[in-house]
């Protein structure tokens, strides 16, 4: 899955390259969501389903986005 917007300063031209290194973590945290390009390029074969993972961003308006997706995604 792909980043749903461009973000200034953005991961995710690296991002299969972050989850080479990383492997397969049972949980992750990232500290500076914004477009979530590194957390949505996670391969499936790790089952992600499976795993823990958080976003975290200062910015409260990309935690407003992300909510707005989760409750319309066809109005968004």
């Amino acid at each position: 899955m792909s980043a749903p917007f461009p973000w200034f300063g953005g991961k995710s031209k690296i991002a299969a390259e972050v989850w080479r290194r990383l492997g397969n973590v049972a949980s992750l945290v990232e500290p500076f969501c914004g477009s979530s390009a590194v957390l949505l390029a996670r391969p499936d074969s790790h089952r992600w389903w499976e795993q823990t993972e958080c976003l975290n961003d200062a910015d409260g308006m990309v935690a407003n986005v992300w909510r707005a997706i989760a409750a319309d995604p066809e109005g968004v």
